[in-house]
């Protein structure tokens, strides 16, 4: 079942540079993951959020272990799994077209 991960709140310091550094370092616009269906990043309220529809929660966690926290180390040399949290938050998807 598709599942949509919302993150946000992040930790101080994190917005549009920390992304757009980290973005480049997966390239994910030349290098999908496996089971991205859509991707959305910016500002909302002030807080700086990410949105992703994924085909399963599975395919979300493996990019997350497998691209995104290396990249985040590599990127800031923070480790990602330690400190302050963003909130991160999942909801089930009834339907969505992928035209």
């Amino acid at each position: 079942m598709a599942v949509v991960i919302r993150t946000t709140d992040f930790p101080e310091g994190v917005g549009t540079n920390m992304y757009d550094a980290v973005s480049s370092e997966m390239d994910v616009a030349n290098n999908p993951p496996d089971g991205l269906i859509f991707h959305w990043a910016g500002e909302v309220d002030g807080k700086w959020t990410t949105m992703n529809i994924w085909e399963t929660r599975e395919a979300y966690d493996r990019f997350r272990e497998e691209r995104l926290f290396p990249a985040i180390r590599n990127v800031s040399g923070m480790d990602p799994e330690s400190g302050p949290q963003p909130k991160v938050a999942e909801f089930a998807v009834h339907h969505y077209v992928k035209p």
